[in-house]
């Protein structure tokens, strides 16, 4: 003699609303999944160990009160820059070559400070362009990252 344990129904209409509180749909699942899919490739791309991450986690140190002077050692530029200094004419026709080479405005005097911007910018670009694109999406992705 067989014994069968009958269950008790629940209305069709129960069995849907029970169905739909307690799981999410498809939809659902689908945007979820894309949302972390989304979240965590942007937090993988920020913990890569590339140029860009470096220069952006630069600009965040930067912003929290890192020094943004730099200073270099070496005799012979500085003595050349001294000596530019007491020839503000060849300065300035110096800083506007190195303006001309970056395709900036031709705006304004040069001083130091300028010149030597200018000057490693300019290095920069042709000895290394793909050090400067790097340079420029970190400076894109951390003003991005601001709003």
């Amino acid at each position: 003699m067989h014994t069968y344990k009958t269950h008790k129904r629940l209305p069709h209409a129960s069995m849907e609303a029970l169905m739909s509180d307690s799981e999410p749909s498809l939809d659902e699942l689908r945007a979820n999944t894309e949302k972390s899919n989304r979240i965590e490739t942007e937090r993988e791309k920020k913990e890569e160990n590339t140029l860009t991450n470096a220069i952006i986690n630069s600009f965040e140190e930067i912003g929290e009160g890192r020094s943004k002077t730099l200073s270099l050692r070496d005799e012979n530029i500085a003595a050349l820059v001294y000596g530019l200094e007491t020839h503000s004419d060849d300065l300035q026709a110096v800083g506007k070559t190195l303006r001309n080479e970056l395709d900036r405005d031709d705006s304004g005097t040069i001083d130091r400070s300028e010149l030597l911007r200018l000057a490693i910018r300019v290095g920069l670009q042709q000895a290394a362009p793909d050090v400067i694109e790097a340079a420029g999406d970190a400076k894109a992705q951390y003003a991005s990252d601001q709003f």
